[in-house]
């Protein structure tokens, strides 16, 4: 991407090395490096400070990837929301064929407290549980991949918007993601330890 070479040809030609250039802006010469390759984007602040140190405007940095940065955001927007989407249905389906199995089909299977329905209903829940994960861990791994935090707070920058409290409110959203990451959690642990407390009822119950 441009942006990480304009960083690197700015720093050479201030004289200054990674470790220099950490230190003025208060981050770790570690993530100058992730910069100049390409590998995660500079956070707004970021940003600034080293429009500050280069003496150039900060927007200057970035308006020729400001296209490409769009055009990654809206192609992961679309197949992050495709993969939420197939992590809840997934997760709920899940559980509602667990539920339904073990309700409907009591005969006993001869394992433990287990009805036939208890182990049809595990059967299904283990491989649509295993989809919700396997879900789960690509939308983290494509935040992790882009940094589409810091993909919307440079658009945001781009486009004037930061400063406004609503575009701050949703930039401090988007990066500590509380509520949503709660109920992930929660959610998945929930329903894996309803199946292995059901079980262990059953089984020895």
């Amino acid at each position: 991407m441009e942006l990480a070479n304009q960083i690197r040809q700015h720093r050479i030609e201030c004289g200054l090395s990674q470790d220099e250039l950490a230190k003025i802006i208060f981050v770790s010469r570690q993530t100058i490096s992730n910069w100049e390759t390409g590998k995660n984007l500079p956070d707004v602040q970021s940003l600034v400070l080293l429009g500050d140190v280069f003496d150039i405007p900060a927007d200057e940095l970035i308006q020729g990837d400001a296209v490409l940065m769009r055009r990654e955001m809206e192609r992961d927007s679309v197949k992050m929301t495709w993969l939420a989407w197939l992590m809840v249905g997934a997760l709920v389906l899940a559980i509602v064929f667990l539920t339904a199995l073990s309700f409907a089909w009591r005969d006993p299977s001869g394992i433990g407290h287990l009805s036939k329905g208890n182990i049809a209903g595990v059967g299904v829940f283990l491989p649509l549980y295993i989809v919700a994960l396997t879900a789960a861990i690509a939308v983290e791994r494509i935040k992790m991949r882009n940094d589409i935090v810091s993909y919307r707070e440079v658009q945001a920058f781009m486009n004037g918007k930061v400063g406004s409290s609503i575009t701050r409110d949703s930039l401090v959203f988007s990066r500590s993601h509380p509520v949503a990451t709660t109920f992930i959690k929660f959610a998945f642990a929930a329903a894996i330890g309803a199946v292995v407390g059901m079980l262990i009822f059953k089984l020895f119950g």
